[in-house]
Protein backbone atom coordinates (compact mmCIF):
# COMPACT_ATOMS: atom_id res chain seq x y z
CA UNK A 1 0.00 0.00 0.00
CA UNK A 2 1.07 3.18 -0.72
CA UNK A 3 0.69 6.21 0.82
CA UNK A 4 1.88 9.56 -1.17
CA UNK A 5 4.19 7.19 -3.42
CA UNK A 6 5.25 5.95 -0.15
CA UNK A 7 5.25 1.51 0.65
CA UNK A 8 3.83 2.18 3.69
CA UNK A 9 5.57 -1.38 4.80
CA UNK A 10 8.88 0.74 4.24
CA UNK A 11 8.38 2.79 8.01
CA UNK A 12 8.84 -0.60 9.59
CA UNK A 13 12.10 -1.10 8.03
CA UNK A 14 12.85 2.51 8.60
CA UNK A 15 12.41 2.30 12.42
CA UNK A 16 14.46 -0.57 12.53
CA UNK A 17 17.06 0.50 10.75
CA UNK A 18 17.42 3.95 13.13
CA UNK A 19 16.37 1.77 15.91
CA UNK A 20 19.63 -0.67 15.12
CA UNK A 21 22.10 1.52 13.17
CA UNK A 22 23.20 -1.51 10.99
CA UNK A 23 21.10 -3.51 8.29
CA UNK A 24 22.54 -7.08 9.67
CA UNK A 25 20.96 -6.14 13.10
CA UNK A 26 17.52 -4.97 11.18
CA UNK A 27 17.22 -7.78 8.82
CA UNK A 28 17.33 -9.94 11.77
CA UNK A 29 14.87 -8.25 13.25
CA UNK A 30 12.41 -7.55 10.53
CA UNK A 31 12.87 -11.27 9.64
CA UNK A 32 14.16 -10.03 6.23
CA UNK A 33 17.56 -11.19 4.54
CA UNK A 34 20.43 -8.90 4.24
CA UNK A 35 19.68 -7.58 0.39
CA UNK A 36 16.00 -6.86 1.23
CA UNK A 37 16.35 -4.77 4.11
CA UNK A 38 19.42 -2.80 1.93
CA UNK A 39 17.23 -2.53 -0.60
CA UNK A 40 14.70 -1.07 1.33
CA UNK A 41 17.03 1.11 2.79
CA UNK A 42 17.91 2.62 -0.80
CA UNK A 43 14.12 3.15 -1.66
CA UNK A 44 14.10 5.21 1.55
CA UNK A 45 17.06 7.21 0.30
CA UNK A 46 15.70 8.10 -2.69
CA UNK A 47 12.10 8.71 -1.33
CA UNK A 48 13.36 11.30 1.33
CA UNK A 49 16.32 12.58 -1.05
CA UNK A 50 18.80 12.18 2.02
CA UNK A 51 21.35 9.06 2.67
CA UNK A 52 19.61 8.81 6.50
CA UNK A 53 22.50 7.05 7.73
CA UNK A 54 26.29 7.33 7.02
CA UNK A 55 29.29 5.35 7.93
CA UNK A 56 31.57 7.05 10.16
CA UNK A 57 34.46 5.00 11.18
CA UNK A 58 32.92 1.27 11.84
CA UNK A 59 29.80 2.73 12.60
CA UNK A 60 26.66 3.61 10.53
CA UNK A 61 25.06 6.85 12.28
CA UNK A 62 22.02 9.07 11.26
CA UNK A 63 21.74 12.18 9.44
CA UNK A 64 20.17 15.28 10.83
CA UNK A 65 17.21 14.39 8.66
CA UNK A 66 16.92 10.96 10.03
CA UNK A 67 17.03 12.34 13.66
CA UNK A 68 13.99 14.28 12.80
CA UNK A 69 12.11 11.45 10.84
CA UNK A 70 12.87 8.71 13.85
CA UNK A 71 10.84 9.93 16.67
CA UNK A 72 8.19 10.79 14.57
CA UNK A 73 8.15 7.12 12.39
CA UNK A 74 8.27 5.91 15.92
CA UNK A 75 5.36 7.81 17.37
CA UNK A 76 3.39 6.81 13.83
CA UNK A 77 3.57 3.17 14.72
CA UNK A 78 3.34 2.80 18.01
CA UNK A 79 -0.08 5.06 17.60
CA UNK A 80 -1.68 2.54 14.43
CA UNK A 81 -0.45 -0.32 17.41
CA UNK A 82 -2.38 0.35 20.08
CA UNK A 83 -5.18 2.75 18.66
CA UNK A 84 -5.97 1.10 15.17
CA UNK A 85 -4.76 -2.25 15.04
CA UNK A 86 -6.21 -3.32 19.15
CA UNK A 87 -9.12 -5.37 18.98
CA UNK A 88 -12.12 -3.13 19.90
CA UNK A 89 -13.28 -5.48 23.28
CA UNK A 90 -11.06 -7.37 25.96
CA UNK A 91 -11.99 -10.85 26.65
CA UNK A 92 -8.94 -11.46 29.21
CA UNK A 93 -10.02 -15.44 28.76
CA UNK A 94 -9.55 -15.01 24.81
CA UNK A 95 -5.88 -13.30 25.03
CA UNK A 96 -3.49 -15.29 23.20
CA UNK A 97 -0.94 -12.84 23.54
CA UNK A 98 2.66 -12.38 24.98
CA UNK A 99 3.61 -9.29 27.50
CA UNK A 100 7.57 -8.55 27.29
CA UNK A 101 8.62 -7.12 31.00
CA UNK A 102 12.19 -5.44 32.00
CA UNK A 103 12.82 -6.13 35.90
CA UNK A 104 15.39 -7.28 37.77
CA UNK A 105 16.28 -10.69 39.11
CA UNK A 106 14.76 -9.52 42.38
CA UNK A 107 11.41 -8.19 41.37
CA UNK A 108 10.95 -11.91 39.27
CA UNK A 109 11.31 -13.90 42.17
CA UNK A 110 9.54 -12.12 44.65
CA UNK A 111 6.87 -10.50 42.62
CA UNK A 112 6.24 -11.34 39.06
CA UNK A 113 6.17 -15.10 40.66
CA UNK A 114 2.76 -14.42 42.33
CA UNK A 115 1.34 -11.69 39.51
CA UNK A 116 2.01 -14.61 36.68
CA UNK A 117 0.06 -16.91 38.60
CA UNK A 118 -2.72 -14.87 39.26
CA UNK A 119 -2.79 -13.87 35.33
CA UNK A 120 -2.42 -17.10 34.27
CA UNK A 121 -5.74 -18.05 36.30
CA UNK A 122 -7.71 -15.18 34.23
CA UNK A 123 -5.94 -15.31 31.25
CA UNK A 124 -4.63 -18.73 30.23
CA UNK A 125 -3.47 -17.45 26.97
CA UNK A 126 -1.13 -14.50 28.19
CA UNK A 127 2.54 -15.72 28.25
CA UNK A 128 5.31 -13.36 30.04
CA UNK A 129 8.62 -12.82 28.99
CA UNK A 130 10.67 -11.25 31.00
CA UNK A 131 13.62 -9.99 30.43
CA UNK A 132 17.11 -8.37 32.38
CA UNK A 133 17.33 -4.82 32.87
CA UNK A 134 19.45 -3.56 30.20
CA UNK A 135 20.59 0.62 29.66
CA UNK A 136 18.91 2.98 29.26
CA UNK A 137 15.53 1.27 29.93
CA UNK A 138 13.38 3.80 28.67
CA UNK A 139 14.69 3.42 24.80
CA UNK A 140 13.06 0.23 25.13
CA UNK A 141 10.21 1.20 25.80
CA UNK A 142 9.83 3.61 22.77
CA UNK A 143 10.94 0.85 20.32
CA UNK A 144 7.85 -1.03 21.71
CA UNK A 145 10.23 -4.07 22.44
CA UNK A 146 9.34 -4.05 26.21
CA UNK A 147 5.38 -3.50 27.20
CA UNK A 148 6.38 -2.69 30.73
CA UNK A 149 9.25 -1.48 32.81
CA UNK A 150 9.70 -2.79 36.26
CA UNK A 151 12.23 -1.10 37.93
CA UNK A 152 13.59 1.31 40.82
CA UNK A 153 12.40 4.72 40.54
CA UNK A 154 15.94 5.96 39.91
CA UNK A 155 15.97 3.89 36.34
CA UNK A 156 12.73 5.18 34.74
CA UNK A 157 12.24 8.16 32.70
CA UNK A 158 10.12 10.95 32.66
CA UNK A 159 8.45 11.18 29.32
CA UNK A 160 6.47 7.89 30.12
CA UNK A 161 3.75 7.03 33.00
CA UNK A 162 4.55 5.40 35.63
CA UNK A 163 2.75 3.92 38.93
CA UNK A 164 4.74 3.54 42.16
CA UNK A 165 4.04 -0.39 43.62
CA UNK A 166 5.71 -0.40 46.63
CA UNK A 167 8.99 0.48 48.81
CA UNK A 168 10.88 -1.49 50.70
CA UNK A 169 14.09 -1.41 53.49
CA UNK A 170 17.34 -3.00 52.34
CA UNK A 171 18.59 -5.75 54.39
CA UNK A 172 21.47 -7.80 55.45
CA UNK A 173 21.86 -11.68 55.48
CA UNK A 174 24.53 -13.76 57.44
CA UNK A 175 25.13 -17.42 57.98
CA UNK A 176 23.05 -18.17 61.31
CA UNK A 177 26.21 -20.03 62.65
CA UNK A 178 28.62 -16.98 61.74
CA UNK A 179 29.82 -15.04 64.52
CA UNK A 180 28.19 -11.47 63.02
CA UNK A 181 24.70 -13.42 63.09
CA UNK A 182 25.31 -14.23 67.40
CA UNK A 183 25.89 -10.49 68.40
CA UNK A 184 24.91 -6.90 67.05
CA UNK A 185 25.45 -5.79 63.44
CA UNK A 186 27.27 -2.50 63.97
CA UNK A 187 28.35 -0.22 61.43
CA UNK A 188 31.76 -0.84 62.39
CA UNK A 189 31.59 -4.43 61.83
CA UNK A 190 29.79 -4.44 58.58
CA UNK A 191 32.50 -2.13 57.47
CA UNK A 192 34.94 -4.78 58.49
CA UNK A 193 33.81 -7.46 57.21
CA UNK A 194 33.85 -9.34 54.13
CA UNK A 195 30.80 -8.56 51.39
CA UNK A 196 28.75 -10.80 48.61
CA UNK A 197 28.71 -7.87 46.25
CA UNK A 198 26.67 -7.01 43.20
CA UNK A 199 27.70 -5.77 39.58
CA UNK A 200 24.75 -5.81 36.86
CA UNK A 201 24.93 -6.21 33.50
CA UNK A 202 27.69 -6.15 30.17
CA UNK A 203 28.60 -2.67 32.21
CA UNK A 204 29.11 -4.19 34.94
CA UNK A 205 26.73 -1.65 37.07
CA UNK A 206 27.07 -1.16 40.46
CA UNK A 207 23.40 -0.86 42.38
CA UNK A 208 22.15 2.51 44.18
CA UNK A 209 22.38 1.08 47.07
CA UNK A 210 25.96 -0.22 47.20
CA UNK A 211 26.60 3.29 45.52
CA UNK A 212 25.18 5.34 48.78
CA UNK A 213 27.10 2.91 51.20
CA UNK A 214 30.36 3.69 49.54
CA UNK A 215 29.79 7.09 49.52
CA UNK A 216 28.99 7.85 52.77
CA UNK A 217 30.96 5.17 54.32
CA UNK A 218 33.58 3.89 52.44
CA UNK A 219 34.24 0.66 50.05
CA UNK A 220 33.62 -2.81 50.80
CA UNK A 221 35.53 -5.56 50.72
CA UNK A 222 34.38 -7.95 48.20
CA UNK A 223 34.81 -11.34 48.89
CA UNK A 224 32.62 -12.70 45.93
CA UNK A 225 31.07 -10.54 42.99
CA UNK A 226 28.12 -11.89 41.37
CA UNK A 227 25.48 -10.49 38.49
CA UNK A 228 22.72 -11.03 40.48
CA UNK A 229 20.70 -10.28 43.74
CA UNK A 230 19.08 -14.49 43.75
CA UNK A 231 23.04 -15.24 43.62
CA UNK A 232 23.89 -13.57 47.15
CA UNK A 233 22.24 -15.80 49.55
CA UNK A 234 23.97 -18.86 48.37
CA UNK A 235 27.45 -17.37 48.05
CA UNK A 236 26.77 -16.55 52.62
CA UNK A 237 26.02 -19.53 53.44
CA UNK A 238 28.90 -21.51 55.81
CA UNK A 239 31.09 -18.43 55.37
CA UNK A 240 31.49 -15.28 57.64
CA UNK A 241 30.37 -12.96 54.82
CA UNK A 242 27.66 -10.17 54.53
CA UNK A 243 25.55 -10.03 51.50
CA UNK A 244 23.09 -6.40 51.47
CA UNK A 245 19.81 -7.14 49.40
CA UNK A 246 16.33 -5.68 49.15
CA UNK A 247 14.18 -7.00 52.47
CA UNK A 248 11.56 -9.33 50.63
CA UNK A 249 14.31 -11.01 49.11
CA UNK A 250 16.12 -11.76 52.37
CA UNK A 251 13.36 -12.72 53.99
CA UNK A 252 12.51 -15.42 51.14
CA UNK A 253 16.46 -16.41 51.40
CA UNK A 254 16.29 -16.84 55.03
CA UNK A 255 12.80 -19.38 54.72
CA UNK A 256 15.16 -21.30 52.21
CA UNK A 257 18.86 -21.19 53.69
CA UNK A 258 20.23 -20.75 57.07
CA UNK A 259 20.59 -17.93 56.76
CA UNK A 260 19.57 -14.62 59.15
CA UNK A 261 18.07 -10.99 58.21
CA UNK A 262 19.52 -7.97 60.09
CA UNK A 263 18.97 -4.11 59.63
CA UNK A 264 21.17 -2.04 58.04
CA UNK A 265 23.52 -0.50 60.51
CA UNK A 266 22.86 2.88 58.98
CA UNK A 267 20.17 4.71 56.77
CA UNK A 268 19.66 4.13 53.43
CA UNK A 269 17.41 5.23 51.37
CA UNK A 270 14.47 2.25 50.16
CA UNK A 271 14.19 0.44 47.15
CA UNK A 272 11.08 1.80 45.32
CA UNK A 273 10.15 -0.29 42.68
CA UNK A 274 7.93 1.36 40.31
CA UNK A 275 5.51 -0.20 37.09
CA UNK A 276 6.39 2.13 34.21
CA UNK A 277 4.61 1.91 30.16
CA UNK A 278 4.73 3.35 26.80
CA UNK A 279 3.04 6.55 26.47
CA UNK A 280 1.04 4.88 23.65
CA UNK A 281 0.07 1.91 25.50
CA UNK A 282 -2.16 3.76 27.73
CA UNK A 283 -5.22 2.73 25.62
CA UNK A 284 -4.48 -1.02 24.80
CA UNK A 285 -7.05 -2.87 26.20
CA UNK A 286 -5.08 -5.92 26.95
CA UNK A 287 -1.82 -3.86 28.58
CA UNK A 288 -4.42 -1.63 30.38
CA UNK A 289 -6.12 -5.08 32.00
CA UNK A 290 -2.68 -6.26 33.16
CA UNK A 291 -1.34 -3.10 34.30
CA UNK A 292 -4.18 -3.01 36.86
CA UNK A 293 -3.80 -6.51 37.85
CA UNK A 294 -0.33 -5.70 38.38
CA UNK A 295 -1.00 -2.63 39.97
CA UNK A 296 -3.45 -3.80 42.32
CA UNK A 297 -2.70 -5.03 45.98
CA UNK A 298 1.33 -4.84 45.55
CA UNK A 299 2.40 -5.27 48.87
CA UNK A 300 0.14 -8.79 48.98
CA UNK A 301 1.65 -9.83 46.31
CA UNK A 302 5.03 -9.15 47.35
CA UNK A 303 4.41 -11.47 50.54
CA UNK A 304 3.12 -14.07 48.40
CA UNK A 305 -0.63 -13.96 48.37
Amino acid sequence: MRFRNLDLNLLVALEALLDELSVTKAANRLHLSQAATSNALTRLRDYFGDDLLVRVGRKMMMTDRARVIHAEVRDVLRQIDRRVLAAPEFHPEEQQRTITIMTSDVASVVFMASISRRIAALAPGIVFNIRPIAHPPHVYLEQGRMDFLLIPRQYTSPTHPMQELYREPFACLLWKDSALAKAELTADAYLASQHVTLEIGQMAKVPADRNLIEQTHGMLRSAVMVNSFTAVPWMIVGTDRIGTVPESLASQAAGILPLVVKPLPFDVPENRLVLQWGKFAEEDACLKWVRQIICERPLDTLHGN
